[in-house]
Parts: structure tokens; C-alpha cells; sequence
């Protein structure tokens, strides 16, 4: 044996450096006995070993934990789903989800049962609300925004009645402003899920490294990825419920077809390269009392230009 080099000394510090600092997690390293030493590999698979057991440990926990704010809903006789509570008395759910009205059974992370009835839905960001007899539930703490970036470590919390808590591991794979929805609703951020997302897990919460909420799973929203629905979604849904008791939507009564703008009419109108014609025009609808006819073309809207429907 011989004493090792002050080179291949730092080499292994830099090593374990590197580790830590991508798992975390701080675990005291043995010193050299002198006059001996460890072979390198051994030492690194010493540290690796410590490393990704308290790394192991530390996301046990964060599902443990997050799991407080998370339900099972018994949708039909032979389904469950999980939901998100954002409320001492709201849950959150997949619309698509839930294929029945009336009274729902939830089951608490605490092992109780309670009922809940539907608040209300908004199929076009594919959220339900539930509004549940109790009112003590633990709601979801929010990740801030400026923390979610693509690549930003994402675990998505669901509930079964015969395993308790599942969990699948991933990332966020995007992250943007706004989106809208193949169902004419609109996302307040695009959060695109890179993570298995196992059917129980439809309105699971997605939570970041820290445990904090980034938004509720689903899987059927859009038609290319999972994503997350962020909370600002979750409350914005649930508080026009409870407000009006619906969701309204906006209605014009037109019927539109993207069509290409001539470019020599573009500089004159200010317009887009393409805008809508109007095809149709509902009677006595918004549309026809302020004078939109067939063959109309709409170029901007609000200022900006008209690109799609």
C-alpha cells in the first residue's frame, strides 16, 4: 500500500463535491487512515451507497408529506381517482374523471370516509371541484413561480384504497405563460410533465423537490402530454363556482374558418398572414346586432392580430 497522491486525493473530493451537490444531501466522509488506502472505487461506492440512501429517504418523506393534501374519490363502483385538496373543504379532480353526478365518497388521508357532491365543471381545462361535508382538510402549499423551469425535479402524489400513496418520479419538461386547450379553455402556465402518470394518478398532485405544489396531473388534457394544471387554474375554476354556480363562457355566435390574408392587404389593415371568416351568424345572437355578415374576415382583435380560433 502506499499513501495516495494529493491529485487522486482531490480527484475524490471533487467526486463527492459533485455528488452532493446533485442529491442534496450532506454525509460526512471517513478520513484516510495513514499509511493505508481505500481503493477509489470502494470509496466512491461508499459515498454513492450513503448519498442515494438519505436522497432515497428525503423523497419518501416529501410523498409522505405531500400526501396530506391528497384524497382517493370513488368516481363508480370499480374506480378510483386521486384529487387535490385546495380548500378546508374543496377538492380538486379530473373532470373526465368523474362519469357519475350526485353524491361521491372520498377517503381521507387519515383513513376516514366523507361525502362529497360536485360543485361544479369546466370541461375545457378538465377540472371539477368537489365540495366535501368536511371542512378541516389540509390544503396544498404552492411552489413559487419563479421555481418552476424545465428540467426542475417533479413528483406526482396519488392515493389508492389498497396501496395507500403512489408515487412516480419525473420532471417538468416545459414551462411557459399561458395555453390554451383543444377544448377552448385556457391554462394560467403550461407545465408539460415529463413523468409516468398510472391511471389512479389522474388528479394527483404534482409536487416540486422542496414538497410545495406545482399543479394537479392529468393525463388526458392534451392530446401530446401529460401537464401539470397549475393551482391558479385550480382556484380560478372553483371560485367562479362558487360564485355563479357555473362557469359562463363568453358567447359571440359566429361560426369561423382561418383563412390566408392577401399580402397586399396586410400593410393596409395591419393584419396577420392569416385571419377568421365568418361562415355563419347565429340570429338574434351578439354577432348579427353588431353587424357581422357572411364573408366578413376578423384580422385583429383587442389589438392583436387573429390567428386562430
Amino acid at each position: 500500500d502506499r499513501r495516495p497522491a494529493v491529485g487522486e486525493t482531490l480527484r475524490e473530493a471533487r467526486s463527492v463535491q459533485r455528488l452532493r451537490e446533485w442529491t442534496g444531501s450532506v454525509v460526512p466522509v471517513r478520513p484516510m487512515r495513514s499509511g493505508r488506502r481505500r481503493s477509489q472505487t470502494t470509496f466512491m461506492n461508499a459515498v454513492v451507497e450513503t448519498d442515494l440512501s438519505a436522497w432515497s429517504r428525503a423523497v419518501s418523506k416529501l410523498i409522505e408529506e405531500a400526501g396530506r393534501s391528497v384524497v382517493a374519490v370513488r368516481s363508480e363502483a370499480y374506480r378510483v381517482n386521486s384529487g387535490v385538496v385546495i380548500g378546508p373543504d374543496l377538492i380538486a379532480v379530473n373532470d373526465h374523471a368523474l362519469r357519475r353526478e350526485g353524491a361521491l365518497t372520498v377517503h381521507l388521508p387519515n383513513g376516514e370516509r366523507t361525502s362529497a357532491t360536485i360543485l361544479g365543471r369546466d370541461p375545457s381545462v378538465d377540472v371539477a371541484i368537489l365540495k366535501t361535508e368536511a371542512n378541516t382538510l389540509t390544503a396544498v402549499t404552492p411552489e413559487p413561480d419563479d421555481e418552476l423551469r424545465p428540467g426542475a425535479f417533479a413528483v406526482v402524489v396519488g392515493r389508492t384504497l389498497d396501496a395507500g400513496l403512489s408515487a412516480s418520479t419525473g420532471i417538468l419538461g416545459a414551462v411557459s405563460g399561458p395555453k390554451r386547450t383543444w377544448r377552448a379553455g385556457t391554462l394560467e402556465r403550461f407545465l408539460r410533465l415529463d413523468a409516468n402518470v398510472y391511471p389512479s394518478q389522474n388528479g394527483a398532485a404534482v409536487v416540486s423537490a422542496t414538497g410545495r405544489f406545482i399543479g394537479m396531473a392529468n393525463a388526458a388534457l392534451l392530446r401530446h402530454s401529460a401537464v401539470a394544471v397549475p393551482l391558479a387554474t385550480l382556484l380560478r375554476v372553483s371560485g367562479e363556482l362558487a360564485r355563479e354556480g357555473r362557469i359562463r363562457k363568453g358567447y359571440i355566435g359566429v361560426g369561423l374558418q382561418p383563412v390566408r390574408i392577401p399580402e397586399h392587404l396586410r400593410k393596409k389593415q395591419m393584419a396577420g398572414e392569416t385571419g377568421l371568416m365568418v361562415i355563419s351568424v347565429e340570429p338574434s345572437s351578439p354577432a348579427e346586432q353588431a353587424g357581422l355578415q357572411l364573408g366578413n374576415v376578423l384580422a385583429r382583435r383587442g389589438g392583436h392580430h387573429v390567428a386562430e380560433l
